[in-house]
């Protein structure tokens, strides 16, 4: 969608497609630039939301070599205070990340240390459960968010719709990262040891004893995070 957006701009402006940069994901503060554009206003979450897509959208943008008038205040459509009194994302967070309206603290945060390798605190460890990546659920309950999407079903383990957790810890890093080849996990910012640590958490809470084998596998690692998670995973696992 965004290519095609640079291609028609790069036609109309008479600029080549070549000089648009396009961002997502990126070390840019796409959030910031969505509120300062009047797309979106941050909720209590850190998150932006923007009317009719909530905080449930991926934010992209692109860079243009052209002149703008930037005299015209910017009209927007977002509530400037979108949350209000509500505070069930504050409520929801299983580890208390959002220490305040709007400041999340990435130390605390599930979905912060998703991404992030090394040994990960006691206090969000205990909190980890089955999960592979990540942490939504200051989202699932915000209103803005209600309709917009069908939960997809809970499958503990899984990665999506066919990589099970049995599969991903059985394989070598290669093999696990073609696994993912083409997914969001497969962003160069997510740390491949901390993948395999979460699904080394993951497959210890689970208590799923047939994936014993798999987990044995990294007990002896070179990575002393790994070794570690894949020791405490088998005292569970036994």
């Amino acid at each position: 969608m965004m290519r095609r957006f640079a291609r028609a701009v790069a036609a109309a402006c008479g600029i080549p497609s070549a000089s648009i940069r396009l961002f997502s994901n990126s070390r840019i503060p796409e959030k910031p630039l969505a509120v300062a554009a009047g797309i979106a206003e941050f909720g209590k979450n850190g998150l932006a939301i923007v009317p009719g897509l909530g905080s449930l959208c991926v934010l992209a943008g692109a860079i243009l070599p052209v002149s703008v008038d930037d005299s015209r205040d910017v009209e927007s459509d977002a509530d400037p205070d979108p949350c209000r009194s509500c505070t069930r994302c504050l409520d929801a967070c299983p580890v208390g990340a959002i220490v305040a309206p709007g400041v999340v603290d990435p130390d605390q945060c599930l979905q912060g240390w998703a991404g992030r390798p090394g040994p990960v605190p006691r206090a969000v460890h205990e909190h980890w459960g089955a999960r592979f990546y990540g942490c939504s659920s200051c989202q699932d309950v915000c209103p803005w968010n209600k309709g917009i999407q069908e939960p997809a079903p809970e499958a503990p383990g899984e990665v999506g719709p066919s990589i099970s957790l049995r599969a991903y810890l059985g394989k070598d890093a290669a093999n696990r990262a073609s696994m993912l080849a083409g997914s969001a996990m497969a962003m160069k910012w997510i740390a491949p040891d901390a993948l395999l640590r979460n699904g080394l958490m993951a497959a210890g809470y689970r208590r799923d004893a047939s994936i014993r084998a798999e987990v044995m596998g990294h007990a002896q690692s070179d990575e002393a995070t790994i070794r570690a998670e894949a020791l405490w995973a088998l005292d569970r696992l036994s």
